[in-house]
C-alpha cells in the first residue's frame, strides 16, 4: 500500500519525528512518499491514502490550502484525518463548540478581523494581568505573543495591524504551563498511546522545540486520562491520530490549550511501542470502510 505523507515546501521531506514512523511502516510493507501539499505536479489519486503530517504552512496560505482541500474532496483518495475534521480544527473557533459542551478552556475572547478593540480595556474588563495573542488560524506559535496590562498600550498598534488581516484570539495567560509544563496526550484511533510534558526554556512562554522547549515522557493519572478521553469522544468523526494539549489546574482538572487533529508532532521518540500503536490504528482505519473525506 502506497501512502502519501503530506508535507510543505519548507519541510518537503519527512519531519524528524515522522522518520521514526516511516522507517517502521516500511518494515511493515508500506511504501511512503513525502508529498508537498501545494505541488501542482502531484497526482494524488496514485496514492492509496493521504495522511496530513508536516503541512506546517497551511495557516500562511489559507485560501490556497482551502482550495487544495476542495480538490481532495473531489477525488477518491482516503484522507486522514477526515477533511471535515481538518476544516473544523484549523480554526480555533472550535473552542466555542467544546466550551459549550463543558470542556475547561482558559478564558478567551475572539476578535474578528477589522474589529476596533482596545487591548488595555479588554484586559482590564476581563481582569487578566497577562494574555496570549494569536491568530485563530495558526500553528507552531506563529505570530503569537504575550501582552499584559502594563504592555497593552504599547502593543495596541501591532494588534490593530494584525487584526486588520484576520481573526485573532486573546486568551488569559496560563501560568500553570510555565510552572508545571504543558501535557500532550497522544491517541491513535481514539485509544490512548502515550504522553509527554513540554516545558519552555527559561524566559520563554512557548513550549515548542524551535523556541528551545523540551519534552519528556509522562504517564497521566486516571482522572486526567478520563477527562481527556471524554473530551476526545465529543468528536464524532473517526480519528487516526489526535494530540490533546493542556495543563492540570489547581483544582485537579484538565484544561485544554489545543486539540491538534491536523499536523501535530506525535512524539514517536517517546518509546518504541508508539509506532506499533499508530500501525494498529492505521490498519483499523484503512480497512474500516469509513475513510470518505
Amino acid at each position: 500500500m502506497h501512502l502519501a505523507f503530506a508535507t510543505d515546501r519548507v519541510h518537503p521531506d519527512f519531519a524528524e519525528d515522522d522518520r521514526i514512523l516511516v522507517a517502521y511502516l516500511i518494515k511493515r510493507g508500506f511504501i511512503i512518499t513525502a508529498a508537498v501539499w501545494d505541488d501542482p505536479l502531484i497526482d494524488w489519486e496514485k496514492f492509496d491514502a493521504l495522511i496530513f503530517r508536516s503541512v506546517w504552512d497551511y495557516f500562511i496560505h489559507r485560501e490556497q490550502f482551502d482550495h487544495w482541500l476542495e480538490k481532495l474532496a473531489s477525488l477518491s483518495i482516503p484522507v486522514f484525518n477526515p477533511l471535515s475534521i481538518v476544516h473544523w480544527n484549523k480554526d480555533k473557533t472550535y473552542f466555542n463548540t467544546l466550551k459549550a459542551k463543558g470542556i475547561l478552556i482558559p478564558a478567551y475572547e475572539i476578535i474578528k478581523a477589522n474589529s476596533q478593540q482596545n487591548l488595555s480595556e479588554l484586559l482590564h474588563h476581563k481582569g487578566w494581568d497577562q494574555a496570549v495573542i494569536k491568530p485563530t488560524i495558526s500553528g507552531g506559535a506563529y505570530n503569537t505573543w504575550v501582552t499584559s496590562k502594563a504592555q497593552a498600550t504599547e502593543h495596541q498598534m501591532k494588534f490593530e495591524l494584525v487584526v486588520a488581516g484576520q481573526d485573532f484570539i486573546v486568551q488569559q495567560f496560563a501560568t500553570e504551563i510555565i510552572e508545571d509544563g504543558e501535557w500532550s496526550l497522544i491517541f491513535f484511533n481514539k485509544k490512548f498511546s502515550h504522553a509527554v510534558c513540554k516545558k519552555a526554556r527559561v524566559g520563554e512562554f512557548r513550549v515548542q522545540a524551535q523556541y528551545g522547549g523540551q519534552h519528556h515522557p509522562v504517564i497521566p493519572g486516571k482522572v486526567m486520562l478520563e477527562e481527556v478521553e471524554a473530551l476526545l469522544n465529543l468528536v464524532e468523526e473517526p480519528l487516526l491520530y489526535a494530540r490533546v494539549d493542556g495543563y492540570w489546574d489547581k483544582q485537579f482538572h484538565f484544561n485544554l490549550m489545543e486539540l491538534e487533529l491536523i499536523e501535530p508532532v506525535l512524539f514517536f521518540d517517546n518509546n518504541p511501542a508508539t509506532c506499533d500503536n499508530f500501525y494498529t490504528a492505521l490498519k483499523d482505519r484503512l480497512y474500516a470502510g469509513r475513510w470518505n473525506p
